[in-house]
């Protein structure tokens, strides 16, 4: 018997030893396994927790943006003050007009401006697009054209785009207004020069 070791660990040790190569190599290929399920668990929870991370990032700025608006209506300015400090919110330069004219007999919505400008025989097709309310953009014309004696027909209309022809005489003039994202519209006039 030894000094060193007590006789209960020297009786477990033993009984450890007894223990058959087959069993060993089972309880370490056992912990094996469980060791690539830990760090299989590991990565893939670092994965979702990144993904969340990033949606969250990417939604954040519309957060702002909607939270902005309703400051917006309460306090006039405020978006001017707060564009200062978080650049995410300043206002978009406006567009810039191409070359072209506005050949419609209806002027141009305020705010909009001149994107594209097309010939193509006796047609002229003009895009008008910028910040602007779909309905103030769309009664703006269809006011502006009936106001000038243009016969309106509707040709198919939906939430976010609306198609309508104006007919007065000889002259026909086709239009088609959607919607881009919550505050941009675009406008395409189709004109039909005499």
């Amino acid at each position: 018997m030894s000094y060193i070791t007590p006789p209960l660990l020297q009786t477990a040790l033993s009984r450890i030893f007894l223990i058959r190569r087959r069993t060993w190599i089972l309880i370490t290929g056992g912990l094996f396994l469980v060791l690539i399920l830990i760090i299989w668990a590991t990565i893939s929870a670092a994965g979702w927790l990144f993904g969340v991370a990033r949606e969250s990032v990417s939604a954040a700025p519309e957060a702002v943006r909607a939270v902005t608006a309703q400051v917006v209506q309460v306090i006039p300015g405020a978006r001017e003050k707060l564009g200062e400090l978080v650049p995410a919110l300043r206002a978009e330069a406006p567009l810039r007009d191409v070359s072209g004219t506005d050949p419609a007999p209806v002027a141009r919505y305020p705010g909009l401006s001149r994107v594209h400008w097309h010939r193509d025989g006796r047609d002229i097709t003009v895009r008008y697009g910028g910040a602007a309310n779909f309905a103030a953009v769309l009664d703006h014309y269809v006011k502006g054209f009936t106001a000038q004696g243009y016969r309106h027909d509707l040709l198919s209309a939906t939430p976010d785009e609306e198609r309508h022809e104006y007919v007065k005489g000889d002259d026909r003039v086709g239009m088609a207004i959607s919607r881009q994202n919550h505050d941009n519209v675009m406008i395409s006039l189709i004109i039909r020069l005499p």
